[in-house]
């Protein structure tokens, strides 16, 4: 099973739960398992941590060869159907609708294109809007492409991943 995480993923793991100076072991976990392939990301979603957080970025630095292209003519032939999607969809639900063009130049669509491409399941923190939301949101989109969504605790539980208190002597 391969795993595309969006870059929540990582914002919220730093400034949540996972911070780097408090829970490395998620981090290490992390760079494990892009060095094996089960977990993947996009250029774009290192691009748009790049330009969001910087302490992050520090991290992903070293990594920047975990961040695949979308170049691939199955991800760029998935893009254009999510995004007729989504103009599709999201017009009829609102006229001049902003979000679309927000979701549309973002990391968003790619990541649900390079998702499907590969069969992966897509790892984000963004919950379903649903029905009559002018906002396009992953989980809502990836429906509609047979695309699984899960968050980062089931991840975790998917690959039995525990962080363990390390004793002191």
């Amino acid at each position: 099973m391969t795993y595309i995480l969006d870059a929540n993923i990582f914002i919220e793991a730093q400034n949540t739960y996972y911070c780097l100076d408090v829970c490395p072991g998620f981090w290490d976990f992390l760079g494990e398992r892009f060095s094996t392939g089960e977990l993947i990301s996009i250029r774009n979603v290192y691009d748009e941590i790049a330009y969001k957080d910087e302490y992050i970025f520090d991290w992903l630095k070293d990594r920047k060869s975990f961040f695949g292209s979308v170049d691939d003519e199955q991800t760029q032939i998935y893009f254009g159907q999510v995004v007729n999607y989504v103009q599709k969809e999201y017009t009829s639900r609102k006229s001049n609708n902003p979000n679309i063009n927000i979701f549309l130049g973002g990391a968003d669509p790619w990541l649900i294109a390079k998702a499907k491409a590969l069969s992966a399941t897509l790892v984000t923190h963004e919950i379903k809007a649903g029905l009559g939301s002018y906002k396009p949101k992953i989980p809502d989109v990836c429906e509609n492409f047979g695309v699984s969504t899960i968050r980062t605790n089931d991840l975790l539980r998917s690959l039995q991943i525990r962080f363990i208190l390390e004793k002191k002597a």
